[in-house]
């Protein structure tokens, strides 16, 4: 587009140097008329010094016109309205008064100052319309402007029109690359894939772990899953247009389509995969959609992708636990139990505490269901897998296990009673080590859950070594939490020594109803978080209890196995309850008091 535009400026300062250079002449008698001059009537150096101008309105002309053009649907700013305008004041700032007028630098400055003024105006319009990293001649552009001057530059070539928008990659999981490639390459013949992009990235943005989007025969709402609290969401996907029902679904049409799902069917029950990359971060995305009886529910399900598991001191657990776990894992003969509630970090806690285990110097091997595979872990075999579907158990594959003589045999989410069996006998028979897994409330509770599956109880109690259980609490943003000094009989209330604690943390107040926020003043902190984004809260941490197995505890399995009898005996042995560990948090100002409520419903 552009050169058009190049064109005509160069035909017009060729014009302006012949107009002056001819101005110049001196008067001449028609006699001599022929006579050729003295010649040599341009001034060298002036002419070299109007080329800068010049080359810089030639270049800024034809870059205008095409950043208009690209950006044009969210700035505004088309190529019908600057193109004229560059080349008019072209004519009239460079050519009438920077060339007409006789004092040459006054001309000069008039045509620099009325460049400058019209590419200022541009930028000033253009980067309050765009996104921050779109920006241009701000500081982190001419700083990535120097930091590449001299470098050698690919060749640049134009952008497709489904690569502008937030820099978002899709990726289908079907299996079948040549599929996946096909299905991507039509969703982005969209004209909303921008807008789907532009979802994915302010999901993303909020650390939204799950984003939920309800159609009914109106509109889709959209809610966002942040550290396991819905909140709902009204992201712009668009610098017009809010995100309405005729977009929702042509948008959840390119996310099915990338899945390899059929984006037609809007009753059925469908299931399907892709991944996404979004900074250079990339996340496992689950789709499941279903039918409703006014329009659709989906649930898009996000699974960063890391290349180190978090470690047990990075979920949160305290190192005298992380201690007492240690000797638990090393010890030889003995059965170890993980449990928590759904959606409580189970699986994260379980990679976690194999990696902290003495993996490379013993032999682990992990028994699953194919449909509940857990990620895997480095030294330790996860091939021995049976379908619970199909009506298979762990006995199963458990005598193809025992074959390899592992040392350490692994269950996830036992339900087998005859290979906690197994498992007890390997322990008491050949000193095997048995690590095991199940969903329960409390240490005590997955005791409990292990003996309904009816083991011997002297024997499991006699191999029972270590109970972990845990729960996710959020924790509190320290960016705009607040301290308050909480009642004497709260503390009491919550286990504080007098004169331990002076202050609590909490998230921020909302201001009383009726009440304006004050006008914000020079210095004044933003009156919405940027970090937390008004929630109060950012990431989260396990609360950890982790029950050493002593006599005491084992003689009550056998004798008294109810929850209030094992809950109290743990007490007398020394273990801290969740409860207690949760205080500890509050205290520490990790948490709050109303999000330890919620969690432990104290």
């Amino acid at each position: 587009m552009h050169r058009p535009t190049t064109a005509l400026l160069a035909a017009a300062l060729t014009l302006s140097l012949a107009t002056v250079a001819t101005a110049q002449w001196p008067d001449v008698p028609d006699a001599l008329a022929n006579t050729r001059g003295p010649g040599y009537y341009f001034a060298v150096w002036k002419i070299l010094l109007l080329l800068v101008p010049f080359w810089l309105w030639v270049n800024t002309a034809d870059w205008v016109g095409r950043d208009a053009a690209i950006h044009s649907e969210k700035t505004g700013l088309t190529t019908d309205v600057w193109n004229p305008l560059f080349v008019f004041a072209f004519f009239f700032a460079f050519m009438l008064l920077g060339l007409g007028i006789p004092i040459f630098f006054a001309g000069f400055a008039v045509a620099t100052l009325t460049y400058i003024g019209l590419l200022s105006a541009y930028v000033v319009q253009r980067n309050a319309k765009v996104r921050p990293d779109d920006r241009v001649f701000t500081a982190a552009h001419i700083k990535r402007w120097f930091s590449e001057l001299g470098k050698k530059k690919e060749k640049e070539f134009r952008k497709s029109a489904w690569e502008y928008g937030a820099k978002v990659d899709f990726l289908g999981q079907s299996g079948d690359k040549t599929v996946d490639r096909g299905n991507l390459i039509t969703a982005r013949q969209s004209p909303v894939f921008i807008p789907a992009k532009e979802l994915m990235a302010d999901a993303i943005n909020m650390r939204a772990e799950k984003i939920l989007m309800d159609f009914t025969a109106e509109a889709v709402a959209i809610q966002y899953m942040i550290d396991g609290m819905w909140h709902g969401a009204a992201p712009k996907v668009h610098e017009k247009d809010p995100l309405n029902r005729e977009m929702g679904d042509a948008i959840l049409a390119i996310y099915k389509k990338i899945c390899n799902l059929n984006p037609a069917d809007r009753r059925s029950r469908q299931e399907g995969k892709m991944q996404v990359t979004f900074q250079e971060k990339k996340h496992d995305i689950s789709l499941m959609s279903q039918g409703t009886p006014t329009g659709e529910r989906v649930l898009l399900t996000f699974l960063p992708v890391v290349k180190t598991p978090p470690t047990l001191e990075e979920l949160g657990m305290r190192e005298v636990l992380r201690n007492r776990l240690k000797e638990a894992l090393t010890a030889r003969g003995n059965l170890v139990v993980f449990c928590a509630m759904p959606a409580d970090g189970l699986t994260a806690t379980w990679v976690a505490a194999l990696r902290a285990s003495d993996r490379f110097v013993r032999d682990y091997i992990t028994i699953q269901d194919v449909a509940k595979l857990e990620p895997e872990v480095e030294n330790v075999e996860s091939g021995v897998k049976f379908n619970a579907a199909a009506g298979e158990t762990p006995m199963k594959v458990l005598p193809q296990a025992l074959l390899k003589q592992p040392e350490v045999l692994c269950i996830p989410e036992i339900a087998d009673g005859e290979a906690l069996k197994v498992i007890i006998q390997q322990a008491i028979e050949d000193e095997r080590k048995g690590i095991v897994s199940l969903r329960a409330k409390e240490a005590v509770e997955g005791v409990l859950r292990l003996l309904m599956l009816k083991p011997d109880p002297e024997r499991f109690a006699k191999v029972l070594g270590a109970v972990v259980n845990q729960r996710l609490v959020r924790k509190l943003c320290d960016a705009c939490r607040e301290a308050f000094q909480p009642a004497p009989d709260v503390l009491q209330r919550l286990g504080i020594p007098p004169g331990k604690v002076n202050v609590l943390y909490r998230e921020k107040q909302p201001l009383p109803p009726g009440v304006e926020p004050p006008k914000p003043k020079k210095g004044d902190p933003p009156l919405i978080c940027p970090k937390c984004k008004g929630i109060g809260y950012y990431g989260r941490t396990a609360i950890f209890e982790v029950l050493m197995v002593d006599d005491k505890f084992r003689e009550a399995i056998v004798r008294q196995p109810k929850i209030e009898v094992l809950r109290q005996v743990a007490r007398q042995s020394g273990n801290w309850n969740l409860q207690e560990e949760g205080v500890l948090l509050l205290a520490q100002g990790v948490t709050s008091f109303t999000e330890l409520q919620r969690v432990l419903k104290m």
